[in-house]
């Protein structure tokens, strides 16, 4: 994969599937008649016997899929997120009860169904996924990181959900530089004493050309990536939280839910034990919400999912700071 190339998280892991076909007899894929959108063409081309094509019957498909897993295969199940798991959490539950080897693979999430408008645009599935147990939840920056993450998933022993969006995004490398993710522990993209800026999915790249933008008035910035939901590191919650005093957290997501209530809950469990001071904080996300039909560059520019609304917060909650420690 080329390192420059400006590509959207689907197409990381559909290059991961072709090899993860080549290596891993075992894996399979299931999708909703979204082959195309999903990046599983060329697996549906090479590797036919190992595609089972569901139609639109995402429920079918995920019982489907979880008799393949009781199989000893490893499928992966696609469709756009707002129905997988939006549609076929019920059957996905009672897999994930069972503890069956599945990847749930939500496609197209947040605005990535701009003109389809709110019915398909998904805000909620982070929070679904992370309330399951036994679930790992993983959501990729970029498609180099897609297609690490699904690599990584498939070796999961579990059920694990992967998050995948259609923007097309610059590569992480540009702005900083990106070790090999871990399940489970955050990338310290960058480090700071002033700031720290939480970010999942396609806020992450906004997070680092924020922290340019306010590292030239002065301001010291750290930029975590949270590729894992589940499990969250919450000691680098902890430590960066201790250390700057003040965290904007930014997902594209519900902000009632999914990666911002994690990051409270985190903070504030660890009030008065590993934090000894109060943590001014701030979040973008969708605010009780649905998104609308437009195109997904309009609809990130009017719900503010940007590195100037990032901007604007970190103003927002150095005030605060400043609140607390006068």
């Amino acid at each position: 994969m080329s390192e420059l190339k400006l590509q959207a998280t689907r197409d990381g892991f559909g290059e991961a599937m072709l090899q993860l076909g080549t290596e891993n007899q075992q894996v399979v894929a299931l999708c909703a008649d979204l082959s195309d959108s999903l990046r599983l063409d060329k697996f549906k081309k090479i590797f036919p016997s190992r595609y089972v094509e569901c139609g639109v019957a995402e429920q079918n498909m995920m019982s489907v899929g979880a008799g393949l897993a009781l199989a000893k295969k490893i499928p992966f199940i696609a469709s756009f997120a707002v129905f997988n798991p939006g549609r076929n959490l019920d059957q996905l539950r009672v897999a994930t009860y069972s503890e069956l080897n599945i990847k749930v693979v939500g496609g197209y999430a947040g605005f990535g169904n701009g003109g389809d408008g709110a019915t398909h645009q998904a805000f909620e599935d982070l929070a679904i996924m992370s309330s399951l147990p036994k679930m790992t939840v993983l959501v990729p920056a970029d498609a180099k990181q897609a297609h690490e993450l699904t690599l990584l998933a498939s070796q999961v022993e579990g059920p694990c959900y992967l998050r995948l969006g259609r923007v097309e995004l610059e590569p992480l490398d540009k702005f900083a530089k990106i070790e090999k993710v871990s399940i489970g522990q955050a990338q310290i993209l960058k480090k700071g004493q002033d700031l720290s800026i939480f970010a999942t999915g396609l806020m992450v790249q906004e997070a680092l050309k924020a922290s340019l933008e306010l590292e030239k008035i002065g301001m010291s910035v750290e930029v975590l990536n949270f590729h894992t939901i589940k499990p969250l590191d919450h000691q680098a919650i902890i430590k960066s939280s201790q250390k700057t005093q003040a965290v904007i957290v930014a997902a594209e997501h519900e902000i009632n839910s999914g990666l911002t209530s994690l990051v409270a809950q985190s903070i504030t469990q660890a009030m008065g034990r590993e934090i000894n001071q109060a943590i001014a904080m701030e979040s973008i996300g969708m605010e009780n919400s649905f998104g609308e039909s437009a195109k997904n560059e309009d609809l990130l520019k009017k719900y503010k999912f940007n590195y100037l609304e990032i901007i604007r917060k970190a103003k927002l909650v150095l005030n605060k700071k400043k609140r607390i420690n006068s």
